[in-house]
């Protein structure tokens, strides 16, 4: 498929300072792409040149021509920008601000016809913004403008739309609709290019993802293949795991800060059954090295192991634990300064867990139910349980856990 939109070697400075530095980009029709990166990475800037308000070194070519060969109107029949700056100082009503997106297709002193407030009008009801028709825009709420203002930038009808922060004003609700919009939008064959902040909205909507940091493009491709941990803190300075939510099936990312003195400290965690978790993510933002296991395949645990990068044990569902795990576990726990034995189910299958905490240094204990309502091995696994409760050095609630750390 042909490139709608071409750009080669594209440079953009203000008093000497480089804004773009040599961007070289090809989008296709019915692409959804995402510019993504840090408040001053070149995002607004490039859309802008895009749009011919600013003038650039390089080239910019729409279906193949230049767009410095185009007059105002005729690139404004083929691109559309929503600004991020929604301010406007006149009180015009809101139906009046969506018809000026009709102003490429009128000529001078030309009345907008039926047709014009037809499309006006079907944009209003998509952006649920014909109930505002009559309200002057500079009295609405931040949300209520862009989306009016959206609504405009629609019914200039291009088939290529750029949208510079769109959802800067709006509730969760409308950041969600905006670009549902614009999914529908590109699955209709028009080509959406979106400044965005909000990366896990990125990552939920958009069928491409550029990365841009200092004015240049840092990375190009899908959003699996843009937002990896290297890439977000080689741009945004940030220690962030990206994962798969397991519920939503959508690429995730969690951002936390290192602890540099913690990083020498070792936590090994025994669970299972899905308390763990909360555990290992405890232990993880405090930057701490921590092990875990063992756990059965199947388990919730394993999935918060694996999003957090936590070395673990794992056993096969439905049997005992072997001796070579049970001997890897012993071997973790005797590296660990500190064993945490969660409140975890008491079974005969990992009754070996707890014979492996029995070697522990120190060992902490969340007792959040007492040991008999979760035993099922007829006081055996309690017994153990007993001996070592009286060793531990504390015995705690899973809310008081910060305070042992």
């Amino acid at each position: 498929m042909e490139s709608i939109i071409e750009i080669q070697n594209l440079n953009y400075e203000i008093n000497n300072k480089r804004i773009l530095d040599n961007i070289c980009l090809k989008v296709k029709e019915g692409e959804l792409v995402g510019l993504i990166g840090p408040n001053g990475a070149g995002k607004t800037t490039l859309l802008k040149c895009l749009n011919g308000i600013y003038k650039a070194e390089g080239t910019v070519k729409v279906n193949g021509v230049l767009i410095d060969r185009m007059s105002n109107k005729s690139l404004a029949e083929k691109i559309a920008l929503m600004h991020q700056n929604t301010q406007i100082g006149f009180p015009f009503p809101a139906k009046e601000v969506v018809l000026m997106g009709r102003y490429p297709y009128l000529k001078r002193m030309q009345r907008e016809s039926k047709e014009d407030f037809k499309i006006a009008r079907k944009n209003m009801e998509y952006t649920d913004t014909e109930k505002l028709e009559d309200c002057a825009i500079n009295e609405m709420s931040g949300g209520e403008r862009q989306r009016v203002l959206f609504a405009k930038t629609l019914t200039q009808q291009t088939d290529i739309i750029l949208l510079d922060e769109p959802t800067a004003s709006l509730d969760i609700t409308y950041q969600e609709q905006i670009f549902k919009y614009a999914r529908d939008l590109s699955e209709q064959g028009k080509t959406v290019l979106a400044a965005i902040h909000d990366l896990k909205i990125a990552a939920k909507y958009c069928t491409r993802l550029v990365l841009m940091n200092d004015g240049k493009i840092v990375s190009d491709g899908s959003p699996e293949e843009v937002l990896t941990s290297m890439n977000l803190s080689r741009v945004y300075g940030v220690n962030a795991l990206v994962y798969k939510n397991r519920i939503t099936g959508l690429l995730d990312i969690y951002i936390h800060k290192v602890n540099e003195k913690n990083k020498s400290v070792r936590f090994h965690v025994i669970g299972g059954g899905g308390t763990a978790g909360s555990v290992l993510r405890q232990l993880y933002e405090q930057g701490y090295y921590v092990s875990a296991g063992v756990f059965f395949q199947g388990d919730s645990d394993i999935a918060s192991a694996e999003v957090f990068g936590i070395d673990y044990l794992v056993e096969k569902p439905f049997s005992s634990i072997t001796d070579r795990l049970f001997n890897e576990n012993l071997a973790y726990i005797e590296k660990a300064h500190t064993t945490v034995l969660c409140n975890m189910p008491l079974g005969f299958q990992n009754i070996r867990n707890l014979e492996a905490a029995e070697q522990a240094e120190k060992l902490v204990i969340i007792e959040d139910d007492l040991p008999e309502t979760r035993d099922f091995t007829g006081g055996k696994a309690g017994e153990i349980y007993n001996r070592l409760k009286s060793k531990a050095v504390a015995v705690i609630n899973s809310s008081r856990l910060h305070e042992v750390l």
